[in-house]
């Protein structure tokens, strides 16, 4: 693969301190994505530096973005133009250079999308180094997923200023790989930073019962597995003490009527949190996650939790399954055997590393340029 000549960017001495998020949207229903970027630019805000957070509008925003403009992050919200798969904004284009100027860097977030390629190309015509996370899109599994428009996507715009960014984040080293093989020798410098807790809010939230649940909390959306999850579900034909609860916005996949499940509505801030400390098992049956911050805010409230090998959770042990319905039976019918007292001694050593390595502070200063 043909590398493209390199961008001479300024030094960081020559430029201001003034880092800037870009992300096609930080809405409510936006999934880990919306919250991890509103995160990153509050807690860089919170350790003094001067942010701003740009996003299309159209949806409700995020309740962490509202955090943000409280913590002095600068919050600009474009208008959406047509066409609206493309997540385009006329606004942005005219607006967008006026942004950048003099800023240290620019964070770009996922592919595929108007506001990635423009804010690259933008960067690259004012010499501001930019890093783009692309928390999954390179994914082969995603990547098959609405190919023949990402194949476009990716030789008209993406291959290229993914080759020409500062570096790229990835949030485990299997997203690394994925980095490597999608761009081969054009591949610039990968940092392994995994994304981060609120851990503030997680601890202001006191303990709460524990009660025979094993909680969903996530999209609605056919990479999810939730299918897998709903027959390895009818195979354990768990006891009455037992629940199933799936909690979040539906995304291109509807339970089924037959479904033995109870159906919460999308939950944030401390109402997720006291979701996450009352359940017995968190339970991510996914087919594709870069990362699955779920997974990570579950483990920090100290909740025990069964994940698929389509997210980079091998700490878990036997608890990492394979991706089928008859491996998550087993680990389900495994976990919900033990006492909550032996299933806290097994999980011990995950909980207290959650706290220490998922720390959004910690994580901001390793995004620093």
């Amino acid at each position: 693969m043909e590398r493209n000549p390199p961008v001479n960017y300024p030094s960081q001495s020559s430029a201001s301190g003034h880092y800037v998020h870009l992300v096609a949207g930080c809405w409510a229903d936006g999934g880990g994505l919306s919250e991890l970027v509103a995160a990153i630019a509050l807690a860089q805000a919170q350790l003094g530096h001067r942010v701003s957070l740009l996003f299309l509008g159209g949806q409700a925003e995020h309740p962490l973005v509202e955090d943000c403009r409280k913590a002095g992050v600068r919050v600009r919200v474009f208008r959406r133009s047509m066409p609206h798969m493309l997540y385009f904004s006329w606004e942005l284009f005219r607006g967008l250079t006026a942004e950048l100027r003099g800023a240290k860097h620019l964070y770009l977030y996922s592919c595929w999308t108007f506001p990635v390629w423009w804010g690259a190309h933008c960067a690259q015509t004012l010499g501001v180094p930019y890093s783009v996370s692309p928390q999954g899109c390179l994914d082969p599994v995603r990547r098959a997923y609405g190919r023949v428009r990402k194949l476009l996507a990716w030789y008209c715009f993406d291959r290229r200023l993914l080759s020409r960014a500062a570096w790229l984040h990835a949030t485990a080293q299997s997203e690394a790989g994925w980095m490597r093989e999608a761009l081969g020798t054009a591949c610039p410098p990968i940092r392994e930073i995994p994304n981060g807790v609120d851990g503030a809010l997680f601890d202001s939230v006191p303990a709460q019962p524990r009660t025979r649940t094993v909680l969903y909390l996530g999209r609605l959306h056919p990479l999810k597995g939730i299918d897998l999850l709903l027959e390895a579900w009818e195979k354990i034909a768990p006891s009455p003490a037992w629940e199933l609860v799936i909690a979040g916005p539906s995304d291109g996949y509807e339970l089924p009527e037959t479904a033995k499940v109870r159906r919460l509505p999308p939950c944030y801030g401390a109402g997720k949190v006291r979701l996450l400390k009352s359940a017995a098992i968190f339970i991510l049956p996914t087919r594709s996650e870069n990362f699955g911050i779920v997974v990570a805010e579950a483990l920090w409230c100290r909740t025990p939790v069964i994940c698929t090998k389509g997210a980079p959770w091998e700490i878990l042990g036997e608890y990492w399954t394979e991706i089928s319905a008859d491996a998550l039976a087993i680990a389900l019918k495994s976990l919900m055997a033990l006492t909550p007292e032996a299933r806290e001694a097994q999980f011990k050593a995950r909980f207290d590393e959650a706290a220490e390595v998922y720390n959004w502070q910690t994580i901001a200063r390793q995004l620093l340029p």
